[in-house]
């Protein structure tokens, strides 16, 4: 079993109770992972806003990109080592630099300015999920790009009003739609990841192999 990086944040909490190695958070996320490995089951399906990150990825990417000069593709690439598994939006080689992009819904959740960025990033996880893809791509920073783009109109609803969502937006020059929080390398917080991640691969087998034997 290996923890998503996206799912670093859900498994690192420090238990409160004496005894416990991981939280009853982690053992939630790890629960979940479990009815989706014996079942095939996936708790969550999609909203309106991942789809929205999920269509406007490719133009975020070509974005981030530009404006640091290069020209960037879709990482297709998904590595793994014995704890965590991890497919990054861009891998920069030449700069050892992760590249993230997150697609905001709408102005009132765009974060414009960089304490509400660092702010959203750290509630979010994101944070950890860049400690863990500079891991596995051996990077020494992320840089989390947080975008403002318009929301396609198919995925409006009839009563949304296409200019608070569109036209707005886009009245908005484009290098203001950016707000990028960058993320150093920590290997401490790396050996943290590790320490938790044997912990919940420990519960983990707990749970099939309570499972298997009808427990």
């Amino acid at each position: 079993m290996r923890i998503r990086c996206s799912s670093i944040a859900d498994i690192i909490g420090k238990p409160k109770t004496k005894g416990e190695t991981i939280t009853e958070t982690a053992k939630s996320k790890l629960i979940e992972m479990a009815k989706r490995e014996l079942f095939g089951f996936e708790p969550f399906d999609g909203n309106a806003y991942t789809e929205k990150g999920d269509l406007m990825e490719e133009t975020a990417i070509k974005y981030s990109g530009l404006v640091r000069g290069k020209e960037y593709r879709k990482n297709i690439e998904r590595r793994v080592n014995d704890w965590l598994t991890g497919e990054c939006d861009v891998y920069d080689s030449d700069a050892r630099l992760i590249v993230d992009t997150k697609c905001s819904w709408d102005i009132g959740t765009h974060p414009f300015f960089r304490d509400e960025a660092e702010k959203k990033a750290i509630k979010a996880g994101y944070d950890w999920q860049m400690q863990g893809y500079m891991w596995l791509f051996d990077c020494d920073r992320a840089d989390i790009d947080f975008w403002l783009l318009p929301t396609p109109e198919d995925l409006l609803k009839p009563w949304e009003d296409r200019e608070k969502y569109i036209d707005l937006v886009e009245a908005i020059p484009i290098e203001k739609r950016i707000t990028t929080v960058t993320v150093m390398r920590d290997d401490e917080k790396i050996e943290l990841i590790k320490e938790r991640v044997t912990a919940c691969q420990d519960y983990y087998e707990t749970l099939l192999n309570q499972f298997k034997q009808g427990i």
